[in-house]
C-alpha cells in the first residue's frame, strides 16, 4: 500500500460532518510553524467568498499556519452571509488550534448559490482538529473531493540548500476544468526554507505549464485555488529566486504540479482517455497555446477520441479557428505517431491508422512550421456519462 508522506512539521485530517451524505466533506492542513505562503486564484469575476477572503488575508499576512476546506458547497454568490460564514470557519479553526485568525485560510468547493450549512460544519470542526496527524493526508484528500473518482496526491524528495527536502501536493478536480487557472483546489506543502519572492516566482512558472494547460469541459470555476506553503523545517539555506537551488526547487514544483494537473484531466467527469495536445513550430508561445487550446477544447475532437476515429479534419478545423497565425498549406498533423497531413498532402485512413485513439493515452501533435515555439495542453475525451451527470447535478 502506498504511503503518503507529509513534509516535516505538517499535519492533515479529513472527516465527514454531514454536508455530503457519505464521503468526508471537511479537510484541514496544518503546520506547527508559520508557513511562507503564496497562492493563485480563479480569474472568474464571480469569485466565491473564501477566495475573496484569502486574497485579502494574504495581502496583509503571508505567514499561514492552517487551511480549512469544505466540499459539497462552494459558498459562492452568497453575499454578506457567505463572507460571514467564511470568516466564522477561519475564526473557529484558529480558536481550536490556538493560533491567530489571520494565520488561517479557508477554501470551499461544491454547489454554487446555496448558503453554507454552518451548524453542520461547525459541529465537525473540533473533530477535524482532533484528528490531525502525520498520516492524515488520505483522509484530507477525500475531504476536498466533489465529483472526483481518484485521490490526487503527489510527493517529491530532493536536496537543496544543503538539506533533504520533501514536497507534497494534494488536489481535487474533475469537472468545470478550463485553462487559465483550471477548476480545482490544490495545496502544495514543503519543509523547505524559501524566500517569498522565490515562492511567488516558482508557483507562477509551475502553474503556467500545468494548471493553466489543462481542460476538461471549457468551464472556469468560481473557487479555483492553488496554494504553496513552506514552513522551513528542513532548515536548509534559504532558497532565493535565482541560482542552482531555486532551479532544483522550480523543477520539482513544476513536475509535481504537472502530474497533479494530468491526474485532474485523467479523472475528468465521464472521461476515458487522457489527451496530450502538443503544438510546435509556432512563431510565439501565445500562438502555440492558442492552437493547442483550441484542439483540446473542441467537442468534436473529444468525440473523435472517444470513438477511436482518426478524424484529422476536426483538428485542422480547430487550429484554423484559433487565433494562431500560420500558413494552412504548411500545417502538419500527427496522431499517435502517424502522420495524416503534411504540406497539403493528406493520407488515407487505412491499416496504419487502426491503432490511433485506441489506447487510454492519446497524443495529438501539430506542427505549424512557422517558428520555434511550442506548448502542451492536456485534455480528455467526453462521453454520455458527463452529460448525464451534469444534467442532474443539483437535483
Amino acid at each position: 500500500m502506498k504511503e503518503y508522506k507529509l513534509p516535516k512539521g505538517f499535519f492533515a485530517s479529513g472527516v465527514h460532518c454531514g454536508v455530503k451524505r457519505k464521503r468526508r466533506d471537511l479537510a484541514l492542513f496544518y503546520s506547527e510553524e508559520p508557513c511562507n505562503t503564496t497562492a493563485l486564484f480563479t480569474r472568474n469575476r464571480a469569485k466565491a467568498a473564501p477566495v475573496i477572503l484569502a486574497q485579502k488575508q494574504l495581502k496583509k499576512n503571508n505567514l499561514i499556519r492552517a487551511v480549512v476546506v469544505n466540499s459539497g458547497n462552494a459558498n459562492c454568490m452568497t453575499g454578506k452571509r457567505g463572507m460571514k460564514d467564511a470568516v466564522k470557519m477561519a475564526g473557529t479553526i484558529a480558536e481550536l488550534l490556538k493560533v491567530a485568525e489571520n494565520e488561517v485560510l479557508v477554501s470551499s468547493t461544491g454547489i454554487i448559490g446555496k448558503f453554507m450549512p454552518m451548524d453542520t460544519i461547525l459541529k465537525g470542526l473540533p473533530s477535524l482538529v482532533k484528528k490531525l496527524s502525520l498520516s492524515g493526508l488520505e483522509g484530507a484528500s477525500e475531504g476536498i473531493m466533489t465529483t472526483d473518482r481518484l485521490k490526487k496526491i503527489e510527493i517529491r524528495f530532493f536536496s537543496a540548500g544543503g538539506k533533504p527536502i520533501t514536497m507534497t501536493a494534494v488536489a481535487k478536480g474533475a469537472g468545470m476544468i478550463k485553462p487559465d487557472m483550471a477548476t480545482m483546489l490544490c495545496y502544495v506543502m514543503t519543509d523547505a526554507r524559501v524566500a517569498k519572492k522565490a515562492l511567488e516566482k516558482a508557483l507562477k512558472k509551475a502553474t503556467e505549464v500545468s494548471f493553466n494547460a489543462i481542460t476538461v469541459d471549457g468551464d472556469m470555476s468560481t473557487n479555483d485555488t492553488v496554494m504553496l506553503m513552506a514552513n522551513g523545517k528542513a532548515d536548509n539555506k534559504i532558497i532565493k529566486d535565482k541560482g542552482k537551488d531555486f532551479e532544483i526547487f522550480q523543477k520539482n514544483l513544476t513536475d509535481i504540479c504537472t502530474e497533479i494537473a494530468k491526474l485532474v484531466v485523467r479523472d475528468g467527469e465521464g472521461a476515458n482517455k487522457l489527451i496530450e495536445v502538443r503544438v510546435k513550430g509556432a512563431r510565439s508561445v501565445i500562438d502555440a497555446k492558442e492552437a493547442a487550446g483550441a484542439i483540446a477544447s473542441s467537442m468534436l475532437v473529444k468525440c473523435a477520441v472517444l470513438g477511436g476515429d482518426p478524424n484529422w479534419g476536426r483538428i485542422a478545423s480547430a487550429v484554423g479557428a484559433s487565433k494562431a497565425f500560420f500558413d494552412i498549406n504548411k500545417l502538419e498533423i500527427i496522431l499517435d505517431g502517424v502522420t495524416l497531413l503534411k504540406n497539403s498532402n493528406f493520407y488515407e485512413v487505412d491499416r496504419r491508422t487502426s491503432s490511433i485513439f485506441k489506447s487510454s493515452d492519446v497524443l495529438i501533435e501539430v506542427n505549424l512550421h512557422n517558428g520555434k515555439k511550442e506548448a502542451v495542453v492536456f485534455s480528455c475525451d467526453i462521453s454520455k456519462k458527463y452529460i448525464t451527470f451534469n444534467s442532474f447535478y443539483t437535483t
